[in-house]
């Protein structure tokens, strides 16, 4: 037995301002991937202490990678056409990358033209939400095993900014 389908009805505007921010909002993050944000120098101290650079909040203080960790590094490889480094960066970097391209064609499309676009498409993204994150979560939970099997994490810790801070209060 099929769902039905709901009439093909005008949106109302609100409806198509919020569509229309998402839109730009997703196009921002596509352009700054394409501008290689990543390869940008901010003037920070972003050092990992391992050579490589990050963004992340967590990552910087610890030295242990939040679950998202290597996302902004793969969108960009994604960018330059790099699917292999996408995908070292992050497992889930290219499926991520294909969703927000189909979300960000689908909300302009409903801006612009003022009515529903891609519906089944539409029920397929919000199914996907909840896979995405278990997705991620399994995807974290393997790095950190990965880094406290082999001790990486307890020299990453030591030599974080909350571990210096930790190992002074002793």
């Amino acid at each position: 037995m099929s769902m039905p389908i709901a009439p093909r009805r005008p949106l109302r505007r609100g409806d198509r301002v919020v569509h229309g921010v998402v839109a730009a909002v997703l196009a921002a993050v596509f352009a700054a991937s394409f501008a290689g944000v990543d390869r940008l120098k901010l003037g920070l101290p972003l050092g990992d202490g391992d050579g490589s650079t990050s963004i992340c909040l967590l990552k910087r203080m610890t030295g242990i990678p939040c679950m998202t960790c290597g996302m902004t590094r793969s969108f960009c490889a994604i960018s330059r056409g790099k699917f292999a480094e996408a995908v070292d960066f992050h497992p889930l970097g290219p499926v991520l990358y294909a969703v927000f391209a189909v979300v960000m064609v689908r909300a302009a499309a409903m801006a612009v033209f003022g009515r529903m676009w891609l519906a089944r498409a539409a029920r397929v993204l919000i199914w996907s939400i909840p896979v995405l994150i278990a997705a991620t979560i399994v995807v974290w939970a393997v790095r950190l095993a990965s880094l406290f099997a082999s001790g990486a994490a307890a020299e990453a810790w030591r030599a974080s900014a909350a571990g210096r801070f930790f190992s002074m209060l002793k």
